[in-house]
């Protein structure tokens, strides 16, 4: 699985800017060559890099809690995209700014399959496809909830809440995010 340099930019600079931390112990000798270069946010890098500085993070700064992870998630959406991709998002419709980011994120994660599968007013549900290939899969979750709560909340959603499922499909993992809020779609 590979992403794009945007999304593991900051991820990079956290390592780069806590040399305090015990990083050898998330990161490999190929992932020290990366993180000591310059992330072209255009360029594809390891999904593996990014879940393993997440799971340094996890460990080290949030204690294991899962949500300082989700809030994390509701923070990207102000650092991983640039203004045009933030105004894309913003539709003043809480589907409309999952669907956008569900077109988004899949241009930016490699050899997953992301689907808004369902929705409604009040509700979303998009599937992840197969996770069990992505690293840090319980991480990664908690910041795509977070983001897409935080999108719900800026386009007009109230009380945005997250569960979680995965099913089998083709023999594999699939991870089902359903999102739920107040309020509903014009």
């Amino acid at each position: 699985m590979r992403i794009k340099g945007n999304f593991l930019k900051d991820y990079v600079q956290t390592v780069n800017q806590t040399p305090e931390l015990d990083w050898n112990k998330f990161l490999t000798e190929s992932d020290w060559q990366i993180v000591r270069s310059i992330i072209i946010p255009s360029q594809w890098y390891p999904a593996e890099l990014m879940g393993r500085i997440g799971r340094g993070l996890f460990v080290m700064r949030t204690k294991n809690n899962y949500s300082l992870v989700r809030l994390h998630g509701r923070s990207r959406l102000d650092t991983a995209f640039d203004e045009e991709t933030k105004k894309f998002l913003t539709k003043a419709d809480p589907v409309a700014a999952i669907q956008a980011y569900v077109m988004i994120a899949r241009r930016y994660i490699d050899e997953v399959s992301i689907k808004l599968e369902k929705s409604g007013p009040g509700f979303a549900i998009v599937c992840w496809y197969p996770v069990d290939d992505t690293p840090s899969w319980d991480l990664f979750r908690e910041i795509q909830a977070g983001t897409m709560e935080k999108l719900i909340e800026l386009n007009g959603g109230k009380n945005p809440q997250t569960k979680f499922a995965s099913e089998i499909r083709n023999g594999r993992e699939a991870g089902i995010i359903h999102l739920t809020w107040q309020g509903h779609s014009p």
